[in-house]
C-alpha cells in the first residue's frame, strides 16, 4: 500500500522543484501517494502545475507575502489536516512551524531539506537551521562538505543522529548527451553557444557573463560568440538593461523559464555551460549540465568547487567573479577539443555514479520508512 507523502516547496522554478519531482519520477513501484504544496512570493510555475495535472498529483498553491511568512501558516496547516499525509518533506523552511504543528499532532515524520548555501545564510537563516536541528525528525544535507560546515557553525545545536547526507539526483535519461556529442571540436566551429540556467537573484552573477561577452568579442571577433541566460527572477530586468547598455542584444538571449524537456534540449544545444554564482549547496543546473556531457566553466566558490573540481574535474574553476577569467577559460576549451571531451565525459560519468534520481529516492524512502 502506498504511503501518503507531502512535499512543500518553493512555487517558482528552481532546485526545490527539480528535487521534488525527481523523487516522484524515480518512484517506479509507486511506493508514495504524493501531495505537493507550493509556497512563495512568485506565482505557481506553469510547469509545476502541468506536471501535477499530468501525474494526477493533488496540490495546493499558497501565495506568500515577502517578509511576512506567518500569513500562510494557518492555510498550510489546514491543508495538511485535510489531506492527512503520513510523512512531510519540507524543502521551504518558512513553512516549518505549520508543518511541525501538523506532524506533532498526528505523529508523522517531518523531514527538512537544507537547500540554502551555508556561505549565503544570514543570521535569521542560521536561526532557522538551529530550529530545524531541534524540531525536525530528520534533516537532509546535500553534501559531506555542507555537513562539516553545519557541525562547525551550529556546535551543540547540531544533532548528529538526525542528519543524513543525501545528494540531489536527476533524470539521467532525460538529461543526456545529444547525438552530436562526439562532434565536439570547438576550434573548427565559427559559432560558439554558451549558457547558464538559474534564477536571476543577487547571488547569481549573470552580470559577470554579460561582461565576459565583451571580452570574448574583443579577443576573437572572428568567432560568433552567443550566450543564452535561461531563467527569471528579481534581477532579470537589470540584466536585460545591462545587455542593452553594452549593446549585446545581437549575441545574448533571455529565453525565460524552461520546463524539463525544453531545458534538456537547451543544454544539448550548448558548446559550453557557464555558472557564475556567489555560492551553491548542490546545484541541480550544474548536475543537469554535467549529465549532458557539457564542459563547465564555473565560479570557484563553496558548493561548486567541491562538485566541479578535484582529481576528475568536471570543469574549469574561475578564482573570482571575473569576466576576464571566464573568457580565458572558455578560450581554453575553444583551443583544446580533447580537454572539452575529457571534462564532459568525466562530468557525465560522475552524475551516473553518484547523482541519479533513483539513488536519491531510495535514500529518502529509507529515511521516511525508518520513522514510520
Amino acid at each position: 500500500m502506498s504511503m501518503k507523502v507531502c512535499q512543500i516547496l518553493y512555487s517558482g522554478l528552481g532546485g526545490h522543484g527539480s528535487v521534488a519531482f525527481s523523487l516522484l519520477d524515480a518512484d517506479e513501484k509507486t511506493q508514495w501517494d504524493p501531495f505537493m504544496g507550493f509556497l512563495g512570493i512568485e506565482p505557481l510555475s506553469e510547469d509545476y502545475a502541468q506536471k501535477c495535472h499530468d501525474k494526477k498529483i493533488a496540490f495546493r498553491y499558497f501565495s506568500a507575502v515577502s517578509g511576512k511568512p506567518w500569513m500562510t501558516w494557518l492555510a498550510i496547516y489546514q491543508w495538511l489536516e485535510e489531506v492527512r499525509p503520513e510523512a512531510v518533506i519540507l524543502h521551504s523552511p518558512t513553512a516549518l512551524l505549520p508543518c511541525l504543528w501538523y506532524t506533532r499532532r498526528f505523529t508523522v515524520p517531518l523531514v527538512v531539506v537544507e537547500h540554502e548555501p551555508n556561505a549565503l545564510k544570514r543570521s535569521v537563516d542560521w536561526g532557522v537551521s538551529r530550529l530545524v536541528q531541534l524540531l525536525a525528525d530528520s534533516v537532509v544535507l546535500l553534501t559531506p562538505d555542507y555537513q562539516k560546515e553545519m557541525k562547525q557553525r551550529l556546535g551543540s545545536f547540531f544533532q548528529f543522529r538526525k542528519n543524513r547526507v543525501i545528494p540531489n539526483g536527476i533524470d539521467t535519461q532525460l538529461f543526456c548527451p545529444s547525438v552530436h556529442f562526439s562532434d565536439s571540436s570547438l576550434n573548427k566551429k565559427r559559432v560558439i553557444r554558451m549558457g547558464m540556467a538559474a534564477r536571476f537573484t543577487e547571488t547569481k552573477r549573470q552580470d559577470v557573463l554579460v561582461e565576459m561577452m565583451v571580452e570574448l568579442n574583443k579577443k576573437m571577433p572572428e568567432v560568433e560568440w552567443t550566450l543564452s541566460l535561461a531563467g527569471h527572477g528579481a534581477n532579470w530586468q537589470s540584466i536585460a538593461e545591462l545587455i542593452r547598455e553594452k549593446e549585446l542584444q545581437f549575441c545574448i538571449e533571455l529565453p525565460g523559464m524552461l520546463d524539463s524537456q525544453a531545458l534538456s534540449a537547451w543544454l544539448q544545444s550548448l558548446d559550453v555551460y557557464l555558472h557564475a554564482s556567489e555560492g551553491e549547496t548542490l546545484s541541480t543546473s550544474l548536475l543537469q549540465a554535467m549529465a549532458t556531457g557539457q564542459p563547465i566553466v564555473a565560479s570557484d566558490v563553496p558548493g561548486i568547487s567541491n562538485l566541479v573540481g578535484g582529481d576528475n574535474a568536471c570543469g574549469l574553476l574561475v578564482s573570482s567573479q571575473s569576466p576576464q577569467e571566464f573568457a580565458d577559460s572558455v578560450l581554453k576549451f575553444f583551443k583544446d577539443a580533447s580537454l572539452k571531451d575529457k571534462i564532459g565525459k568525466q562530468g557525465r560519468d560522475l552524475v551516473l555514479s553518484k547523482y541519479s534520481q533513483e539513488k536519491m529516492f531510495a535514500a529518502y524512502n529509507r529515511l521516511i520508512q525508518k520513522h514510520a
